[in-house]
């Protein structure tokens, strides 16, 4: 391989609720000093403005059942922020940054946008204004072309979330509604998966909780520019500024993970590493690179632990990669 091939550029990506799990990041935490004193330092954080531990909530706490919107929020952008100082520990810095949906919070940790701090405090914040709100709701993962099936789905009142790739889209939507159509589709042999999450992100159903938390944003920091190569997540295009409610917009506007994909593909063959839980972000890559790429997906955290060694994978990627 010459030189030139070995060239890539190295992208950090950042994903959101429905990726969670309970013991999320375990391996790190029983097994790095950087994880696990940086997530001890967030844990405080979290426990100063809800009176619970999310180390406990994520490590000790054996229910099935992990939606609780004020757990599940900070506990996502919490581990996210941990592994980001890891691998900035690693000497390992990112040419380009991208976060979906609720990735985008510590996207803009990454970025220089805020502090670790500050968007904690603003999954909580935000958090609280969607559980105040009371909006029902949830999220259906749909294998299929989203145009065959965009005239059913609208029939039954649902709305379209995300493209993540080919054959494979998220609507968002009221249980009732996302129930009789996942019923539907099930008659038809059609493929789903409902994602444990039990509010309509990315969908209009979202707007009744918009002003309460554009109150708090009113009142919080105001964002500094993100550094260069910060991808949006929903506007799939690089910002030198962030509007003042862009962390609504992130979790509530349409996201098109192909279109991202295709964006840092245009710059050069890039070294994608997944700093979500459980590998979505690197799946979603993988389905949408071109055959003959010479990029490459790589995640940490998974459900299957191993996340040490796969730690240690990234670490000899990044000194092949001539940067």
């Amino acid at each position: 391989m010459t030189e030139n091939e070995l060239k890539r550029h190295i992208v950090f990506l950042f994903s959101g609720q429905g990726s969670h799990y309970r013991g999320m990041g375990r391996e790190l935490y029983e097994q790095h000093p950087k994880f696990k004193s940086c997530l001890e330092k967030l844990d405080q954080m979290v426990h100063k403005q809800l009176n619970y531990s999310l180390i406990d909530e994520l490590y000790t706490n054996t229910e099935e059942t992990f939606d609780d919107l004020l757990i599940t929020h900070p506990a996502i952008v919490a581990v996210e922020i941990a592994l980001y100082e890891v691998l900035l520990e690693m000497g390992i810095k990112p040419d380009f940054i991208s976060g979906n949906s609720l990735g985008e919070f510590a996207a803009g940790v990454a970025s220089g946008v805020w502090d670790a701090a500050s968007a904690i405090e603003a999954a909580i914040e935000q958090a609280k204004s969607i559980c105040r709100a009371d909006i029902e709701g949830g999220m259906l993962v749909v294998f299929a072309e989203e145009i065959k099936l965009r005239s059913l789905y609208e029939q039954h009142q649902l709305f379209l979330a995300s493209d993540n790739f080919k054959g494979h889209f998220t609507l968002s939507g009221k249980t009732s509604h996302l129930e009789v159509f996942e019923s539907k589709l099930s008659e038809e042999g059609m493929s789903t998966f409902r994602l444990p999450v039990n509010v309509p992100f990315h969908s209009p159903l979202m707007k009744t909780a918009k002003a309460d938390f554009d109150q708090y944003s009113s009142s919080a920091s105001v964002f500094k520019a993100p550094a260069k190569g910060f991808i949006s997540g929903f506007e799939a295009k690089e910002l030198s500024e962030l509007s003042d409610d862009y962390f609504w917009q992130a979790v509530s506007q349409y996201t098109n993970f192909t279109k991202i994909i295709d964006l840092l593909e245009a710059k050069g063959p890039c070294l994608y590493i997944d700093m979500g839980p459980s590998g979505t972000s690197a799946a979603f890559v993988k389905y949408n690179l071109q055959p003959g790429t010479s990029s490459e997906v790589l995640t940490i955290m998974s459900p299957y632990r191993r996340e040490m060694e796969q730690l240690e994978k990234v670490q000899h990627k990044i000194k092949d990669t001539v940067v």
